[in-house]
């Protein structure tokens, strides 16, 4: 009996590549302190990989681009 792979466009296998992690240690200014950020949403865009986050404590969230555009810096 011959299987073939499953190559349909929502079932295909994908190389999991330079993952990051759900969750990250960073400084909210919203609560005064290093909290946890848990990753929201991620998507690839011409300038990188767009990955938002959000303090688990409160709304205060974030966005980085590629690492080098991350609107939690201040100007």
């Amino acid at each position: 009996m011959r299987t073939f792979p499953r190559t349909g466009s929502f079932n295909g296998t994908r190389a999991q590549t330079g993952c990051m992690s759900l969750e990250l240690e960073h400084y909210c200014p919203k609560c005064e302190e290093y909290s946890e950020f848990w990753k929201v949403a991620s998507t690839t865009m011409h300038l990188g990989q767009k990955v938002k986050w959000h303090c688990g404590e409160c709304d205060y969230g974030f966005v980085r681009i590629d690492g080098e555009v991350d609107t939690a810096q201040s100007a």
